[in-house]
């Protein structure tokens, strides 16, 4: 009798851990932009890829649990193991060497931009070896900065100091994904002007956004569960409400829906 007595007092104790337990694999921690909640309503691709990935976070049962920071603070406390994953991430060969991907997102380009004031139109008329240009520290456009032969490039890992720093005249140039440009004109200047800065030449990139995790095996069926839940949601009523939303077209849901065949990893 006190042998049964034991066990179903051992069992109930095993019971009231398994909320606890369950809750704990259900929360991803992800590293997101600083201001997070204002580029998901000012920025299109950001905002759709925010809502995509966690519509198909909770399609498998994850709550995905943000911590803002910049892009250099990201990396670091993903390699630190202080997040899971890090969002809004292009694929690059040499992140592709440590990481793993999700599935693409929404796509988005990035610019070089200046004051509306400011003559220059195209790249080809700035002078490489005097324009002083900003970009966020160990990010794409930086690479792309050094590709295109500018010689004087700050590099920060706050995004909002190289706004500043351009109206200031402090920098000439910056260079950036359009979404975040999108956000600073709506937040930082008059809200009905998206335009607040001006482009510079075309659009460069192109590319997807992404989620990245480190290669662990609990990353590994993290993503596997992720990309699940993108599969799952990509035909939903809320995936195209959130696209029209930002004014896309049906084209655009079907370049996204057609893009979840690669093989990102």
């Amino acid at each position: 009798m006190k042998r049964l007595f034991y066990k179903a007092i051992l069992f109930l104790l095993l019971l009231s851990t398994l909320p606890v337990i369950a809750n704990a694999d259900s929360e991803v921690t992800i590293a997101v932009f600083d201001d997070h909640d204002k580029y998901v309503l000012a920025s299109g691709p950001y905002g759709i890829s925010w809502r995509l990935i966690t519509l198909a976070a909770k399609s498998q049962n994850i709550t995905l649990v943000p911590q803002e920071s910049s892009w250099q603070g990201s990396v670091k406390r993903l390699k630190g193991k202080k997040v899971d994953l890090i969002f809004a991430a292009f694929k690059t060969e040499e992140r592709a060497k440590w990481g793993y991907f999700s599935k693409p997102l929404m796509s988005t380009t990035s610019s070089i931009f200046t004051l509306p004031e400011n003559p220059i139109n195209h790249v080809s008329e700035i002078d490489l070896n005097v324009a002083t240009i900003g970009v966020s520290a160990n990010s794409s456009q930086e690479t792309i900065a050094k590709e295109l032969g500018f010689k004087n490039i700050y590099a920060t890992v706050t995004r909002k100091q190289l706004f500043y720093m351009l109206r200031q005249r402090r920098l000439d140039y910056l260079f950036f994904a359009v979404g975040a440009v999108n956000y600073y004109c709506m937040f930082y200047e008059d809200p009905t002007d998206r335009d607040c800065l001006k482009r510079v030449g075309g659009n460069y990139g192109g590319k997807f956004i992404h989620t990245l995790s480190l290669k662990t095996k609990k990353s590994k069926a993290i993503m596997k569960k992720l990309n699940n839940g993108l599969v799952a949601i990509k035909d939903s009523q809320e995936v195209i409400s959130y696209f029209k939303e930002f004014n896309y077209t049906d084209q655009d849901i079907e370049n996204w829906k057609k893009s979840l065949s690669e093989d990102v990893n």
